[in-house]
C-alpha cells in the first residue's frame, strides 16, 4: 500500500471516528479550504508538510503512523482521536 493511500485512509478513518467532525470543521481549523481537505481524504494528493503536521497534531497521531500504518487495522490507542475543542 502506497504512503499517500495509508495516509487517506487513515484520516478519513480517523475523522469518521468522531461524531458530528466534518471535513469543512477539520479544514476551518487547518486554515485550508474543504476542497483541497477532500482532496488529502480521496488520496488525490498529499497535503504539504505544514499541513501534514498540522492534520497529525489535530488528531493526536504522529506523523508515522498516519503515513506507514493502517490505523483501520491496527487500531493502537492513542490513533483513536478524541472530541476535539475546534475554537483552539
Amino acid at each position: 500500500m502506497k504512503t499517500l493511500s495509508i495516509m487517506s485512509d487513515n484520516i478519513r478513518y480517523l475523522r469518521m471516528q468522531v461524531p458530528d467532525l466534518t471535513q469543512s470543521k477539520i479544514s476551518d481549523h487547518l486554515g485550508i479550504t474543504r476542497d483541497a481537505y477532500a482532496k488529502y481524504e480521496m488520496g488525490k494528493t498529499a497535503p504539504p508538510l505544514d499541513v501534514l503536521v498540522g492534520i497529525s497534531r489535530f488528531f493526536e497521531v504522529s506523523t508515522d503512523l498516519l503515513l506507514t500504518v493502517d490505523l483501520r487495522k491496527s487500531k493502537p490507542q492513542q490513533a483513536v482521536p478524541q472530541q476535539h475543542n475546534l475554537d483552539t
